[in-house]
C-alpha cells in the first residue's frame, strides 16, 4: 500500500491538473450535443460521449504509465522486485490500482458533468467503469511485455486507434440491434480476449529485459 501511495503522489502532479482541465473542457463542449434530436439519436450520442471520455481515459493512462511503470522498467526497479520474490500478479495489481485510481480522479469531474444529460446512465456508466479498468490492465500488460522501449512512444496512438475502432463497432452493434447491453457485452468480450492473450505472453523474462 505504501508503494501505491507513493505512486499516487508522483502521478497527481501539475500535469494531472492540466489533464483534468482538458477533460472538463471536452466534456463541457459535448453537453450541447444532442439537444432537440430524436430519442434514438440521443442514445447514440450518449454512447459516443462516454466512449469519448473513455478515449481520454486511455490517453491519460498511457501518459501516467510512462511516469511510473515505464520509468520503473527502464530503471530496473521491476527487475529488483522480481529478484526479491514479488510475483507478477502483485506487480500488475500495484500499478493497476495506482494508475487506474489516479486516472479516475482526473476524469471524475467530467463523468459527473456528463451524467447530467445522459439517459440509461446505469448501463452506459457500467460500460465506462468496466472498459476503463480493462483498458488499464491491457496497457500495463503491453508495457510489461515490451522489450524495445522505443515502441512506447507510439503506444498512445495505438490505443487511441483501438478505442476508436471499438467505439465504431459498438455503435454499429447498437444501430443494428438497438440493444445497449449487447454493445457492452461485445466490447467487454473483445477487451477480455486481449487481456488473456497478453497475460499468456507476460513472463519474468520479458518484464526484466528492456532496451532502447
Amino acid at each position: 500500500m505504501k508503494l501505491v501511495i507513493n505512486d499516487l503522489r508522483k502521478l497527481l502532479d501539475k500535469n494531472a491538473l492540466l489533464m483534468l482541465l482538458m477533460a472538463l473542457m471536452c466534456s463541457f463542449i459535448t453537453l450541447f450535443f444532442g439537444d432537440g434530436e430524436s430519442q434514438e439519436i440521443n442514445k447514440v450520442i450518449d454512447i459516443v460521449k462516454i466512449d469519448g471520455i473513455l478515449i481520454l481515459f486511455v490517453m491519460f493512462v498511457v501518459e501516467l504509465a510512462k511516469n511510473t511503470l515505464v520509468a520503473d522498467k527502464i530503471s530496473k526497479k521491476l527487475e529488483f522486485l522480481i529478484a526479491n520474490g514479488v510475483s507478477i500478479k502483485v506487480i500488475i495489481s500495484k500499478y493497476l490500482f495506482s494508475i487506474y485510481l489516479a486516472t479516475f480522479i482526473i476524469i471524475f469531474p467530467s463523468i459527473i458533468l456528463n451524467l447530467l444529460k445522459i439517459e440509461n446512465s446505469l448501463l452506459i456508466m457500467l460500460n465506462l467503469f468496466l472498459s476503463s479498468l480493462l483498458y488499464t490492465v491491457i496497457i500495463i500488460l503491453t508495457i510489461l511485455c515490451t522489450i524495445n522501449m522505443n515502441k512506447i512512444n507510439s503506444l498512445q496512438l495505438r490505443f487511441i486507434g483501438l478505442s476508436i475502432l471499438l467505439m465504431i463497432i459498438s455503435i454499429l452493434i447498437y444501430y443494428f440491434t438497438n440493444m445497449i447491453s449487447l454493445y457492452l457485452i461485445i466490447k467487454i468480450f473483445i477487451l477480455s480476449s486481449i487481456i488473456v492473450f497478453l497475460g499468456i505472453n507476460t513472463n519474468k523474462e520479458r518484464i526484466v529485459v528492456s532496451y532502447y
